[in-house]
């Protein structure tokens, strides 16, 4: 099989990735004799690097900001107080990797009571437990039971 049938057998498999990167990852490991495994390491790594970043820039896209703001264009003169090493730390995730929680602690924003308030008409708002517990199967058997007294 030549390469031009392989980079047509990797399209068609929809492995851009590697179609892409296949004969620069070819002179790779023939001039350097690195071993299969390795070059399919790499090539493997370079489909999944272009499948990550075709997702973000489908859900910018889905997003419909303007901008993509990051953290080097923040502007932390904003907040001096704000631990700059610290937000760079968690904007890697590795905290993720090693099982660890991470807990961003501060004041409330102003506001943020506001938007909890309801008016008489509306019903009560159970925001706050559904997001930071999941009901247990008996307590949803009890609800379903209500429900069907209630029928009745």
């Amino acid at each position: 099989m030549s390469i031009n049938e392989i980079e047509r057998a990797l399209r068609e498999l929809r492995l851009s990735g590697i179609a892409d990167t296949l004969s620069t990852r070819v002179m790779q490991a023939q001039s350097s004799q690195r071993p299969f495994l390795e070059t399919l390491a790499a090539m493997l790594q370079d489909e999944f690097d272009r499948r990550r970043s075709r997702l973000t820039e489908r859900r910018f896209k889905h997003s419909r900001l303007d901008e993509r703001p990051t953290l080097v264009d923040f502007d932390w003169r904003f907040n001096p107080k704000l631990p700059r090493q610290t937000c760079f730390e968690l904007h890697t995730l590795k905290f993720i990797g090693e099982g660890a929680n991470a807990f961003i602690i501060g004041k409330r924003a102003p506001g943020s009571r506001t938007s909890r308030r309801r008016s008489p008409t509306s019903p009560p708002c159970r925001a706050t437990t559904c997001a930071t517990s999941r009901p247990t199967p008996s307590s949803r058997a009890s609800r379903c039971r209500r429900r069907r007294s209630k029928r009745r």
